[in-house]
């Protein structure tokens, strides 16, 4: 497990006194320090505070242990503990600035969850608008649910049509041989490097879609999507919707 946190002393004072330790004959210069312990997350002070505790070095640099504090300099210890102060805001203000990254954070994500909204509809209205108007030529952005030979295809890739030819109740159109990796909301953009540019990017297969189910789902309200269905003859793995129209060129 990964922690992100470290624990540190925040000095609250200090300050030099002399004193004479326990078990020692002869006063000595002895550096006090006032401590509290603290807790930062990734460099942020987040904690501490609960307790005051006192560290005691000799000239050496040594840290005395409590058990050696004589009487006189317990006093002296308490004394100056009491003169201490926590700055619990120094401690915690750590908060204080997560608290403005998840709010400049949220922003942000709000600025882009809007616009990436407003997209998203004017692709909607822009294929719905298309698909009223269909002619030869005209590309769109699908979910594939099964390949070109009606069976069903693991993981439901996206990938382009192309609408060849137009009958009364039928269309007649080919797919990309490449596809790519459907993800929760269809955007144009994750597959466009994937666009046919020669006549060779798309399956030499042309499959029949029935055109009136088609115009039956556009008179509908608030359609994100409209399915396809295959009415060939030559189907024998798969039969039902094969793919949905997501977005238009």
């Amino acid at each position: 497990m990964i922690f992100f946190y470290t624990r540190y002393d925040y000095t609250l004072g200090q300050k030099r006194i002399t004193g004479v330790l326990k078990n020692k004959e002869l006063p000595e210069q002895l550096d006090l320090y006032m401590v509290t312990p603290g807790i930062k997350y990734f460099g942020l002070p987040v904690g501490g505070g609960f307790v005051k505790m006192s560290r005691l070095y000799n000239a050496n640099g040594d840290l005395i242990p409590v058990t050696d504090y004589s009487p006189e300099i317990k006093e002296t210890v308490k004394a100056f503990k009491s003169s201490v102060s926590i700055p619990y805001f120094q401690l915690w203000k750590g908060y204080l600035s997560l608290l403005v990254i998840a709010l400049v954070g949220a922003v942000i994500y709000a600025i882009k969850t809007g616009q990436d909204g407003k997209q998203y509809k004017n692709d909607i209205q822009n294929m719905t608008t298309a698909l009223q108007q269909i002619h030869a030529g005209q590309l769109y952005g699908v979910t594939f649910f099964t390949d070109a030979e009606g069976n069903s295809i693991e993981g439901l890739p996206a990938g382009w049509i192309r609408v060849n030819k137009v009958d009364a109740d039928t269309l007649f159109i080919q797919r990309s041989v490449a596809t790519a990796r459907s993800k929760v909301i269809f955007k144009m953009d994750d597959i466009a490097s994937i666009k046919p540019e020669t006549d060779s990017d798309w399956n030499p297969k042309i499959e029949k879609i029935n055109y009136s189910s088609l115009k039956k789902s556009l008179q509908e309200e608030g359609k994100k999507r409209f399915d396809l269905l295959y009415i060939g003859s030559d189907y024998e793995n798969y039969r039902g919707v094969i793919m949905s129209i997501n977005a238009a060129e």
